[in-house]
C-alpha cells in the first residue's frame, strides 16, 4: 500500500472515530422518536443530559488526565496508568449519583435508577475511547462503537415499542458492561506489569478543574433539554434533543478544522510578523465558507426530517423557528474559533474562562427570567434560543474584545 493511501486511511479513520459519538446520538434520538415517540425522546434525552452533565466530572475530567498520562506511560505501563486513572473516576462517578435523587424529588429526572446507570455507563464509554485514542487505536475503537450502535439498534428494534425503558437500556446496559470488561481486563494486564500506577498528588483537584472548565464552555447546550422539558414538556424537549443531535454533528467538522490548524499557527505565532494576522484570516474565510456549506445542509436535513417525521406528536407548532434560532446560534458560535486558536497558541487560558464564566452567568439569569415570565409553552421554548443566540453573541463580543486587548497587532 502507498505511503499516500495509507495516510489518506489514518485521515479516514481518525474522522471516522471523532464523528462516531455524535453520530451514535443522532440515530439513537432518531430512533427513540421514531419507535418510542416524542415524548420518550424528551423523557431520556432530558436524563442522558443530565447525566452527561454531571458525567463532566466523572468522565471528562479524567478523560483529559488519561490523554495527557498514557502516552507519556513507560513501556508496559499503559494498563497500569490507565487501571489507576479509571479507579479514580470511579469513585467521582459514584459521588456525581449522589444528587440525583435530589434532582428526581425536584422534577429534573425521570427516572434517577436509570440514569445512574446511563451516567455509570457514559463514563465507562468516553474513558474507553479516550485510552483508545491516547493509544491511537484507532481501528479498535471503530470496532467498539460499530458493536455499540449494532446493540443499540437492536435493542431498541426489538423491544422499543413495548418498552419504554429500552429507551435507557439500549444505551446504558451495552456500554455499563463493555466497560466492566474493559475494567476487569486492565486489571488482569496491570497485574502482569505489577499492578496499578498510584495517581500522582493532586490528580482528583486537576480532574475536578479540567471538568469544570467544560462545564463553564459547554454548559449552555447541555441544560437546554431539561429547561426546555421544563417549560413546554416532553414532547419539545424531545424535539429541541433531535435538533441538538443533529448540530452536534455539525459541529465537529468546523472544530476539525481549527484542531488542524492549530500546528501551523503555532509555528508563525512562533515567528512573529504579519503572518499570524494572514493565518488567521484564512482560517476564518475557511470557517465561513465551511459553516455557510454545513448550514444549508442542515437545512436539507431539516426538511428531510419534518417530511420523514409527519406524526401528531412531531408537528409542533414553532418547530421549525426552534430550528432556525438553533442554527444560527450553531453559525455564530464557530464565528470565533479563530480568536480562541491564537488562545490556545499562546497558553492563555484565563481569558477564555473570564469570558465563558460571564457568558454562562447572563445566559442563566436570563434562562431564569424566562422561565418565571413566559407562558408555558412554544413561546417559552422560543425565547430560551432567542436568549441562546443572545448569550453566543454577546460571549463572541466579549471574547473579541478581550483579545484586541491582549493582541491589537494581530485583530486590530
Amino acid at each position: 500500500m502507498s505511503p499516500r493511501l495509507t495516510a489518506l486511511m489514518h485521515r479516514g479513520e481518525v474522522l471516522a472515530v471523532t464523528a462516531a459519538p455524535g453520530g451514535q446520538r443522532l440515530l439513537h434520538f432518531a430512533l427513540v422518536q421514531a419507535i418510542c415517540g416524542t415524548e420518550a425522546l424528551g423523557r431520556f434525552a432530558n436524563d442522558l443530559s443530565i447525566a452527561m452533565m454531571l458525567g463532566l466530572f466523572s468522565a471528562v475530567g479524567w478523560s483529559a488526565l488519561v490523554l495527557a498520562r498514557v502516552p507519556v506511560a513507560g513501556e508496559g505501563q499503559t494498563a497500569a496508568v490507565m487501571l489507576g486513572l479509571s479507579r479514580g473516576a470511579l469513585v467521582f462517578t459514584a459521588l456525581a449519583c449522589l444528587p440525583l435523587p435530589l434532582l428526581a424529588w425536584g422534577g429534573w429526572v425521570f427516572e434517577p435508577g436509570w440514569t445512574a446507570l446511563l451516567l455509570a455507563g457514559w463514563t465507562a464509554y468516553t474513558l474507553a475511547r479516550h485510552y483508545g485514542l491516547a493509544l491511537a487505536a484507532y481501528r479498535r475503537l471503530l470496532a467498539l462503537e460499530t458493536v455499540l450502535v449494532v446493540l443499540l439498534a437492536a435493542g431498541l428494534g426489538l423491544f422499543g415499542a413495548r418498552q419504554a425503558w429500552m429507551a435507557y437500556a439500549a444505551l446504558a446496559v451495552p456500554s455499563a458492561l463493555l466497560g466492566s470488561a474493559g475494567l476487569l481486563l486492565l486489571m488482569r494486564r496491570a497485574r502482569l506489569s505489577g499492578g496499578d500506577a498510584a495517581l500522582p498528588t493532586g490528580s482528583a483537584k486537576t480532574a475536578g478543574e479540567q471538568a469544570a472548565l467544560n462545564f463553564v464552555s459547554a454548559g449552555m447546550s447541555m441544560i437546554l433539554v431539561p429547561l426546555t422539558v421544563r417549560v413546554a414538556g416532553e414532547s419539545y424537549g424531545g424535539l429541541v434533543a433531535l435538533i441538538g443531535s443533529l448540530t452536534s454533528v455539525l459541529l465537529l467538522f468546523p472544530r476539525a478544522l481549527s484542531f488542524n490548524a492549530l500546528p501551523e499557527l503555532a509555528r508563525v505565532v512562533h515567528r512573529g510578523g504579519d503572518e499570524v494576522r494572514a493565518t488567521l484570516a484564512e482560517l476564518r474565510r475557511n470557517l465561513v465558507r465551511l459553516n455557510t456549506a454545513l448550514s444549508l445542509l442542515a437545512l436539507a436535513a431539516w426538511g428531510g426530517l419534518m417530511w420523514w417525521g409527519q406524526r401528531p406528536d412531531f408537528a409542533l407548532s414553532g418547530a421549525s423557528a426552534i430550528f432556525l434560532l438553533y442554527l444560527a446560534s450553531f453559525y455564530v458560535g464557530q464565528l470565533v474559533l479563530p480568536e480562541a486558536n491564537y488562545l490556545q497558541t499562546v497558553e492563555e487560558t484565563r481569558l477564555p474562562l473570564r469570558v465563558n464564566v460571564l457568558s454562562l452567568a447572563i445566559f442563566v439569569a436570563a434562562c431564569g427570567l424566562v422561565t418565571w415570565v413566559a407562558p408555558r409553552g412554544v413561546d417559552a421554548v422560543l425565547s430560551l434560543f432567542a436568549v441562546l443566540l443572545g448569550a453566543t453573541l454577546s460571549r463572541n463580543l466579549l471574547l473579541r474584545r478581550a483579545v484586541l486587548r491582549r493582541a491589537p497587532e494581530v485583530f486590530a
